[in-house]
């Protein structure tokens, strides 16, 4: 799953892809282990879908110790992509 390059439209076609950045739209800031409990999905299943999204540039993570917080990336979902 994570090895290939998925576009964004591909990458949001998955359910629980799609759930992920709307539980982020309304909770940035979420760590790995909150998210997934919010979601009811493993860290495992989780993470490969997480990948891609960061892999995608929809959203980048923040380490606060030894947690990693979730955020979307703004610029991303305003159109201000980079070159």
């Amino acid at each position: 799953m994570p090895g290939k390059i998925l576009s964004v439209r591909e990458a949001l076609s998955n359910p629980l892809r799609r759930r992920i950045v709307l539980t982020l739209m309304d909770n940035p800031g979420m760590s790995v282990r909150q998210l997934a409990r919010v979601l009811g999905v493993g860290a495992g299943t989780l993470s490969g879908h997480l990948l891609i999204l960061q892999r995608l540039g929809l959203i980048h993570e923040e380490r606060n110790g030894r947690k990693v917080l979730l955020y979307l990336n703004e610029d991303y979902l305003l159109g201000k992509r980079g070159p």
